[in-house]
């Protein structure tokens, strides 16, 4: 027997079968506890990010560098151009009240993380229907890889912060457009949503270089929808914003010392010498990003694969299948919700930009994770269209996606139980524990330099960045690639810099196993310059014994 059935996604009446009452069901009992679910998912995010919380920095040194050039700009006026400025802007705020204090710095990730999950409610809030919603917000409440970031100094947290309050600008934007308005009423009952979202979208281009591309995303969206007007005034309005904040810095701070298009085109990101891509090498690039990102990176935030961020790993096949399923589902969402359509047209510009734009050599999952919630709610939307054929569809649907949350909840939960024990270490005072014996010593050393060391005593170090942590805010001169291995090359570059101390690390090559492979750049420089000048070089101070850190005084 057919009867009357409300869409929640559109708001019209539609007609419907039996077959389609379980989910109307679960769309009535979440209209009716709406609220109290979402709070309780936001409860339980708090939870989890805090269960997750992890108060050391990570050996990469990233998540370091965005602190060191937070500090930079506050108390030298350097603006952090490289790699965004917006970020280590809002933590040279918490620097100046806090110092180098690396827990507050991660709480603000987890204030972000919770600003995350509640703008991306409020954007998708009665726009979609609340099966989808829920299962979006359970998504990044719980989901481990994107909690990992909500305790890290990386851009990531505060981007996904930024992008869903883009996001909720925008709808109201879209929910604005009327049929034949003038130009002058366009920008008349909207110029406030128009200056709001030319300042976010200015934010988040400033805080990840690469999201400069997502207006791109917001203007091939008002084209598709015909709504040229709305095109123009989104271009319009993050270009005047763009370039008022490039005249301000570059007035006040001098211009860019940063070229990110430059670096973008290198073959290798930290060895310019190699050269640049041509045009065919940034097609290359794309497709291997493409393949990387999709198949792997992909499948593994979502937890529906286990495998290690291996080459290896990489299945074009299922890039390929997967990229269809995308277009299909966009396909089926520009004629049923234009809220997720939006969402698809914007990670699609987003995931083009990164794959084009990022050395396929990097394989960083971090990079896709803003993507990650948007391309979840694409597949699980488009999932659900399809199931509301039949009822064993949408039962089978239900299944799926209750399997789905508790092998997320599960994973997280042991993910937890692994780390508090760290955690309570680390709070306790003891700062380096949860590291692996190479990197404590280096770590330690580093603290000896800044301790022990003649004030302003230039150290040559792999890691400067985190040797500028742990050394409480004492500048490091950083050795990223073997320069040179000629010992008269090696001591003009380091005279140059007024090197007088080199820290040789052991850092392993293999992090989970100490198999004698250790990173070797400094190594493969000073040993040639040892053997040449023996006299040259003096042993001050060794920490640790298997994995020892060394420290040596050069003379010239």
């Amino acid at each position: 027997m057919a009867k009357k059935i409300s869409n929640q996604s559109t708001g019209k009446q539609e007609t419907g079968s039996i077959t389609e009452t379980l989910f109307i069901k679960l769309e009535r009992w979440f209209g009716r506890h709406d609220k109290k679910v979402f709070y309780s998912l936001l409860f339980f995010s708090t939870v989890f990010s805090l269960l997750l919380f992890d108060s050391k920095v990570t050996e990469g040194g990233d998540d370091s560098g965005y602190i060191e050039r937070a500090w930079n700009l506050l108390y030298e006026r350097k603006f952090p151009y490289y790699q965004g400025p917006g970020y280590p802007i809002i933590l040279a705020l918490i620097v100046k009240f806090t110092g180098l204090k690396v827990i507050p710095l991660k709480l603000f990730s987890v204030v972000c993380q919770l600003g995350f999950v509640f703008f991306t409610y409020k954007a998708f809030h009665k726009r979609i229907p609340f099966t989808v919603l829920f299962a979006l917000i359970s998504f990044i409440s719980f989901n481990h890889f994107i909690q990992y970031y909500a305790s890290q100094t990386f851009t990531e947290t505060f981007v996904l912060f930024l992008q869903s309050i883009a996001l909720y600008i925008t709808f109201k934007i879209i929910d604005s457009v009327k049929e034949k308005e003038t130009w002058v009423q366009v920008l008349k009952e909207n110029y406030m949503k128009w200056i709001g979202f030319g300042l976010i979208f200015l934010f988040l281009s400033i805080s990840k270089s690469i999201a400069i591309v997502c207006i791109v995303g917001v203007v091939l969206y008002f084209l598709l929808k015909k709504n040229f007007k709305y095109a123009a005034y989104a271009f319009l309005a993050f270009g005047v914003m763009r370039i008022l904040y490039s005249l301000i810095v570059t007035n006040v701070y001098g211009p860019s010392d940063s070229d990110q298009f430059e670096m973008i085109l290198r073959k290798e990101l930290y060895n310019p010498g190699v050269g640049h891509e041509d045009f065919s090498g940034l097609v290359k690039r794309f497709f291997s990003n493409l393949n990387i990102y999709i198949s792997l990176h992909m499948f593994r935030l979502m937890n529906l694969r286990n495998a290690s961020t291996e080459v290896k790993n990489v299945i074009p096949a299922l890039s390929f299948i997967s990229s269809l399923v995308i277009i299909i589902f966009t396909i089926i969402s520009y004629k049923k919700n234009r809220y997720v359509f939006f969402s698809a047209i914007y990670f699609i510009i987003l995931c083009f930009g990164v794959f084009v734009g990022i050395q396929a050599a990097n394989m960083q999952d971090r990079l896709i994770i803003v993507a990650i919630p948007l391309i979840f709610l694409l597949l699980y939307f488009g999932a659900y269209q399809v199931s509301m054929r039949s009822s064993l569809a949408q039962g089978l649907f239900i299944i799926a996606s209750l399997f789905m949350l508790v092998i997320t909840i599960g994973r997280s939960t042991m993910i937890a139980n692994e780390n508090i024990p760290a955690l309570k270490r680390n709070l306790s005072g003891d700062i380096y524990y949860g590291y692996t014996p190479d990197w404590q010593n280096f770590l330690k050393m580093s603290k000896y330099c800044a301790d022990s060391l003649p004030e302003g005593a230039q150290v040559l170090s792999r890691k400067p960045n985190m040797s500028f942590l742990y050394g409480n805010g004492k500048k490091f001169v950083g050795q990223f690639w073997v320069t040179t291995t000629n010992p008269d090359s090696v001591q003009m570059e380091w005279k140059a810099k007024n090197i007088r101390y080199v820290m040789i690390p052991n850092i392993r090559q293999n992090p989970k196993k100490n198999n004698g492979k250790v990173i070797n750049t400094i190594h493969r420089m000073i040993v040639p310059f040892y053997k040449k000048y023996p006299q040259k070089v003096k042993l001050v101070k060794t920490i640790g014994k298997a994995e020892k850190c060394e420290l040596f005084e050069i003379t010239y």
